[in-house]
């Protein structure tokens, strides 16, 4: 089985001197009339699911139950290949990224069951459980010879030009390659443009049905409220980076209302935090905050209150996995498991 040591998810930010919100501004570069996104849905290699995106969750009865199918198509009519990869995280293990298929013609379904699946990643159906992951991730060639995919981002530099050079911001020389290119903004302001990929744009955006990036995790057969009071150990916690280390666990109650429970101390106990109350949605194992409106979950470099929480619970793997966010600040991201 080849499998090699997870490490777990760690966000990759800047210091968190992150006191108000930092926006993040869209450059709108012009070209002959046309914007980097219209060019790309126009003549890039675009592969999208046909109709709508596959499930991103999966609750079945028992693994052997399994099965996962989704079907694509060319957008843009300029697709030449798309070699399929996936990849597993299983009990905490990632695997390998092992190739699934190289299409060459259009629409191209696909359809796998738990054998199939497990086969995919080098594994049995007896190493997948609840909670474990699988992730697929693409590369398409466009009859240009450009490669697209999820994992090499779209890259602007502004610069400029003087003398036939062009310089960025600290003076240094942008070196320009034969596939990258010169944007002009509105204003005049110059870009080096390179990586011949997909924006986040594109793949954040579920309406654009882009079949580069996507993935499905396998839910509990259900939620048992009974199971989730108890003490739990910290998986990981994110803003032990920033921080500093919060304690090894955490104290889960059932309420205070139905379908509730309340993390004492939050993620963030030894800063000051309030009790986070979640709402869990029975049906779907979601999680969403159920607090009231001004509660803190940090002090330091705040005070940050509680927004919006997503997540997922496993009451049959005892898993609580949860994104905190605060307004003007990078997300939180606490996994418990007892």
């Amino acid at each position: 089985m080849k499998i090699r040591n997870k490490i777990f998810s760690k966000i990759n930010v800047a210091f968190m001197a992150m006191l108000t919100i930092v926006s993040v501004t869209l450059v709108s570069c012009e070209d002959d009339d046309k914007n980097q996104l219209n060019d790309f849905l126009a003549t890039g290699g675009f592969v999208r699911f046909v109709d709508q995106n596959p499930a991103a969750a999966i609750g079945v009865e028992q693994i052997s139950d399994l099965s996962y199918s989704f079907s694509v198509e060319d957008a843009n009519g300029t697709a030449v290949s798309y070699d399929l990869r996936v990849y597993a995280d299983l009990g905490g293990v990632r695997t390998d990224t092992l190739s699934v298929e190289m299409v060459t013609s259009f629409p191209a379904s696909f359809a796998f069951n738990a054998d199939e699946l497990a086969s995919l990643v080098g594994v049995t159906v007896d190493d997948i459980s609840f909670g474990d992951s699988f992730f697929f991730t693409a590369e398409v060639t466009n009859t240009e010879g450009n490669k697209f995919s999820g994992s090499t981002r779209l890259n602007l530099t502004e610069v400029t030009l003087e003398g036939g050079v062009y310089l960025d911001a600290d003076g240094d020389e942008v070196a320009v390659g034969p596939e990258d290119d010169i944007r002009s903004g509105a204003d005049g302001t110059l870009y080096v443009q390179t990586g011949g990929s997909v924006t986040d744009d594109l793949l954040d955006e579920a309406g654009y049905r882009q079949a580069f990036e996507f993935g499905f995790i396998i839910l509990c057969p259900s939620v048992d409220l009974a199971e989730l009071p108890g003490t739990y150990n910290v998986v990981n916690h994110a803003f032990d980076a920033f921080f500093g280390p919060q304690g090894d666990t955490r104290t889960v109650i059932a309420g205070p209302g139905a379908n509730q429970i309340t993390i004492i101390g939050g993620g963030l106990p030894l800063d000051g935090a309030d009790d986070l109350v979640l709402d869990i949605d029975t049906g779907s194992s979601g999680v969403s905050y159920g607090g009231e409106a001004g509660q803190i979950h940090f002090n330091t470099f705040g005070p940050g209150t509680y927004g919006a929480v997503n997540g997922l619970v496993f009451t049959c793997i005892g898993r609580i996995d949860i994104q905190i966010d605060s307004d003007g600040f990078i997300p939180n991201f606490l996994t418990l498991q007892k």
